[in-house]
């Protein structure tokens, strides 16, 4: 008797389904990463499930309203709270308008607001009481779920799921996810950028080429919550790494203060940017602006260093197993890389760039660019904004069969995505590691 509730149960069940899957992305699983191809994309996927899930979610009240109308106020009255009565049903009501009102004031900051990592990483602890009030709605109301036992399984089993992933990211990660005990080894500071060297305390961590870790810091004065950053090196015996952080908020700063020999705990590695790299099917371009060249300098140790004699402790089975860059006969594929900073004084990595080179066995750049290889710190400030064209003249042989990374400010990303596109490069050797979650 009213075709609209079709519309306002449709929106409110494809919601829940699509909230319920952000909450099973966000829990950093590995079988996640392997099927999305990397950690960016599962979470560049929950990001867009959420906004598509908030959207379902507001045609669920207006749908059951529909009703009233042509009676504008008494529209209007039914997507707000209820004087309740003692009926069920408005009980109901009253809770779902709360939760609704309770994810509006998570979504909005959240999405549409530029917020500090650290107050945008707290709301979202908050979403977990969403998902309770929610589920709470659905048992007062009691109606379709109730009537249709299959529909309640499966509403039910997904809620189920979500509150799980919800409990392990929120209170059993810091147990049992992949951690890591580590200890600061060496503090730099270029600029506003820290270049921060760990030493394993204990079992040691493998790591690929370009991963990441999430590094809790276990130190006075500087906040516990987990943050991520790109693992700035390549892999090494000892399973020392390096981190390059950007200092742009209130916790980055406060890193600031630490000190060799404070102690820290690493989750990870994550991140499959470097399997095309590694697969070594393709020469490829390398394109990194400001703290997005990170990723790139554990992938251009090994393209550097590829084929060099190793000297020291020889690599064991196991870490021939996970790293291709250590088994004999491999060869990196030709890699031309272009750091891309606004002023010279940004170029924090440039010196740890050049000094690969001069410390491999080609021992300078004429030996290295006469195999083909290429390097170019590129300054816009001065040569202005960066082209796929300038990247497509200065790569021996042009960019045409050649996979692209790009990692760096979403702006430019996305105009060389499209350059690239336009000049005939296909869309599968453009690879992005995109973590504007923001």
């Amino acid at each position: 008797d009213n075709p609209f509730k079709y519309a306002a149960k449709a929106a409110s069940l494809s919601a829940t389904v699509m909230m319920c899957w952000c909450f099973v992305l966000s829990t950093r699983c590995r079988f996640l990463e392997d099927w999305f191809g990397g950690l960016d994309k599962v979470y560049q996927m929950h990001k867009r499930l959420g906004k598509r899930a908030f959207g379902l979610i507001a045609l669920h009240p207006v749908f059951l309203a529909m009703d009233r109308l042509p009676d504008v106020p008494a529209f209007l009255r039914m997507l707000w709270f209820l004087p309740w009565q003692g009926d069920r049903l408005l009980l109901g009501h009253n809770i779902g308008v709360a939760a609704f009102v309770g994810l509006a004031c998570l979504m909005i900051p959240t999405l549409w607001v530029r917020i500090p990592y650290h107050r945008w990483k707290r709301s979202h602890e908050w979403f977990g009481l969403f998902l309770a009030v929610a589920a709470l709605h659905v048992f007062v109301v009691d109606r379709d779920v109730r009537a249709y036992p299959a529909l309640g399984v499966w509403f039910w089993g997904i809620l189920a799921t979500a509150a799980a992933g919800y409990v392990y990211i929120r209170f059993l990660y810091r147990f049992l996810g992949p951690r890591y005990a580590y200890r600061v080894d060496c503090v730099e500071r270029q600029g506003d950028v820290l270049e921060v060297t760990f030493a394993p305390l204990g079992r040691p961590m493998s790591f690929r080429p370009s991963q990441f870790v999430y590094l809790v810091v276990e130190r006075h004065g500087i906040t516990p919550e987990p943050h991520p950053y790109s693992i700035a090196c390549g892999f090494n015996l000892e399973s020392r790494f390096k981190l390059g952080i950007k200092m742009v908020g209130d916790h980055t700063r406060s890193l600031v203060s630490l000190a060799p020999g404070d102690p820290v705990t690493v989750y990870g590695p994550y991140g499959r940017f470097s399997d095309r790299f590694l697969a070594a099917e393709r020469d490829c371009v390398f394109i990194g602006a400001g703290i997005g060249i990170t990723p790139f300098l554990g992938m251009w140790h090994v393209a550097v260093h590829s084929g060099d004699p190793v000297s020291g402790p020889q690599p064991g089975p196991d870490d021939r197993l996970a790293h291709p860059e250590m088994r004999p006969g491999w060869l990196a594929p030709v890699v031309s890389l272009f750091y891309v900073v606004s002023t010279p004084d940004q170029a924090s990595f440039d010196n740890d760039i050049r000094n690969e080179v001069i410390l491999s066995r080609f021992r300078g750049f004429s030996a290295f660019e006469s195999q083909g290889h290429h390097y170019e710190l590129y300054v816009s400030s001065r040569q202005g904004r960066i082209d796929a064209a300038h990247i497509d003249r200065s790569v021996r042989g042009g960019v045409g069969d050649k996979n692209i990374f790009l990692c760096g400010p979403t702006a430019m990303v996305e105009a060389l995505r499209s350059q690239f596109l336009g000049m005939g490069v296909t869309k599968d050797r453009i690879v992005v590691e995109d973590f504007n979650l923001l």
